[in-house]
């Protein structure tokens, strides 16, 4: 069980690695000047010759790499190109508001698409599940910025309820402002429980359809003792699989939904940082975003294998 572990553990870090020598070097890869694009057309040779001094962009892109590697190792995500100061506190208050949506879109996601999902596999091919598929089918096929619009336009345009964009108050605690996290917060479940249902809807269909479900089924134990005490404790590994794939999902996948809000979070600071061609700050974003994606998929991981001796056995 340790050995699978540290296996897992190793095979993140060389997955965050390889992510990291991609990006960065797809940026370099580039076309276009960063220091041109930053100084603007009207920057003489020797300014433009300056700034790429000051900011390392002078040397070869592989020192550039390893250097920034190197610091990135000690907590030091660099300096922003734009606006000089350290990314990692030009970031700090983004990352808390993009954490705020996603924990509060996942304290809705998790238990609506786990009820949905029970639900439509112990009905499955009835009227109901026909119902939730298809409902999940229609949300899974339109797209995030298209769902935001929907619901700015119902709930702020047609019905004036909530407002339509998140124009928060640093002083002020981000949950006290709650009014603004709402309709952020109903887009990324519309689109993010509508996956989340069906797969576990899936999951459970497997699980109920095993052999000692059949038996269970067959001596007469009762349905709410099967499901709850037999098929899903089985189905939970999976299960806490998919929540981790999609709460990853919600820490790196709501740039769009930011957008469409004006949400203060790391997408629309990512969005910013390409338009600007601030590159440090792309990368520390993707950085992070890697990193939350792979360590929750890891103990999503770690967690079905302690869950189901067949994995522990095998490890």
């Amino acid at each position: 069980m340790t050995r699978a572990i540290l296996t897992r553990v190793l095979s993140a870090a060389v997955i965050i690695l390889v992510v990291s020598a991609i990006v960065f070097f797809g940026l370099v890869a580039l076309p276009g000047d960063a220091a041109q694009a930053i100084l603007g057309r009207q920057a003489t040779p020797e300014l433009l010759s300056q700034f790429r001094a000051e900011h390392g962009l002078d040397v070869p892109a592989i020192q550039r790499y390893f250097e920034w590697l190197g610091g990135l190792f000690h907590g030091d995500l660099g300096t922003s190109l734009v606006s000089g100061q350290p990314i990692g506190q030009q970031l700090s208050g983004r990352v808390m508001y993009t954490v705020a949506l996603a924990a509060a879109a996942s304290l809705v996601l998790i238990p609506v698409s786990l009820v949905l999902g029970l639900w439509s596999a112990t009905r499955a091919t009835k009227a109901t599940d026909n119902v939730i598929s298809g409902s999940t089918l229609v949300f899974l096929s339109i797209p995030e910025f298209v769902i935001g619009a929907l619901v700015i336009a119902l709930f702020a345009v047609t019905w004036p309820l909530l407002p339509a964009n998140s124009l928060f108050d640093s002083t002020v605690p981000i949950f006290a402002q709650y009014q603004y996290l709402i309709l952020p917060t109903l887009t990324l479940v519309l689109a993010a429980s509508a996956q989340a249902t069906r797969m576990i809807r899936a999951t459970m269909i497997d699980v109920l359809r095993s052999d000692y479900i059949q038996i269970a089924e067959l001596k007469g134990v009762p349905q709410r003792q099967i499901l709850f005490r037999h098929a899903l404790p089985n189905a939970l590994g999976p299960t806490l699989q998919i929540f981790a794939f999609t709460i990853a999902w919600l820490v790196g996948g709501v740039v769009t939904v930011e957008v469409v809000f004006s949400y203060p979070g790391l997408g629309s600071a990512l969005v910013d940082a390409v338009h600007n061609r601030d590159f440090p700050v792309v990368l520390a974003i993707v950085m992070l975003a890697t990193a939350a994606y792979v360590v929750l998929i890891m103990l999503a991981d770690i967690a079905a294998m302690v869950l189901n001796p067949r994995l522990r056995k095998a490890a």
